[in-house]
C-alpha cells in the first residue's frame, strides 16, 4: 500500500491526524449532526451524550473496517484545523471514507480542490476512487459534477464511483484535462 504524502492545494494543508486532535475531531463531528440533533427533542445533556457514543462508535468502526486509511487534518496556512479526511489507499484502489468541513470553511472551494487533488492521485495511480454519499446531500450533487456514477443504493445512501476517464455529467463532460 502506498503511504499518503503532504499535499498542499492553495492555503491548506494535510497532516496526519494525531490523539492531540480528538477533540477538534469530535466538535467537528457534533457540528455535522447538529441540525438533525435541534428537533430530536433530546435536551442538551442528551444530545451531549449521544455525540460523545456517536463519535466513539463511528470512530471504533473506521479503525475496525479502514485500519490502513490515511486519516488526516485538514488545516490552513496559519494551523488552524478547519476539516478531516479519511482515505483507504489500497490493491483495490481509492476509497473516501469521510470528508468533512467546519460549515464556516464549507462552500469556499476548500472540499472541491481536496477532491481534485485525490481525483488526480487516482488518475496517476490508474486506479478509481470510491465512495458513499448521504442521499440528497450538497455533497452528492457536487460528486456528480465530478464525474461520479452512482453503483448502489440503500435506503439512505448512495455508493458512487470515478473511474477516470471521460464521463458525463449533469452539468457537462469531465476529462482528464480539466482535472489538472
Amino acid at each position: 500500500m502506498a503511504t499518503a504524502t503532504p499535499v498542499r492545494v492553495t492555503s491548506l494543508y494535510l497532516r496526519q491526524a494525531e490523539s492531540a486532535d480528538e477533540e477538534f475531531l469530535q466538535r467537528l463531528y457534533a457540528e455535522q449532526r447538529t441540525a438533525e440533533l435541534e428537533s430530536s427533542g433530546l435536551d442538551a445533556l442528551q444530545c451531549e451524550v449521544f455525540l460523545q457514543i456517536q463519535f466513539r462508535a463511528r470512530q471504533l468502526s473506521y479503525a475496525a473496517h479502514y485500519p490502513t486509511a490515511s486519516d488526516q487534518i485538514i488545516h490552513l496556512e496559519c494551523g488552524s484545523p478547519i476539516g478531516r479526511i479519511l482515505v483507504e489507499r489500497s490493491t483495490e484502489g481509492m476509497r473516501l471514507i469521510d470528508i468533512a468541513l467546519l460549515r464556516k470553511q464549507q462552500r469556499r472551494g476548500f472540499g472541491t480542490k481536496l477532491l481534485h487533488a485525490l481525483l488526480q492521485e487516482c488518475m496517476s495511480r490508474g486506479e478509481e476512487l470510491r465512495l458513499q454519499v448521504l442521499k440528497g446531500s450538497v455533497a452528492e450533487r457536487l460528486y456528480l459534477r465530478l464525474g461520479f456514477v452512482l453503483t448502489g443504493e440503500d435506503p439512505f445512501r448512495k455508493q458512487m464511483v470515478w473511474t477516470g476517464g471521460s464521463q458525463e455529467t449533469s452539468h457537462g463532460r469531465i476529462t482528464k484535462r480539466a482535472l489538472c
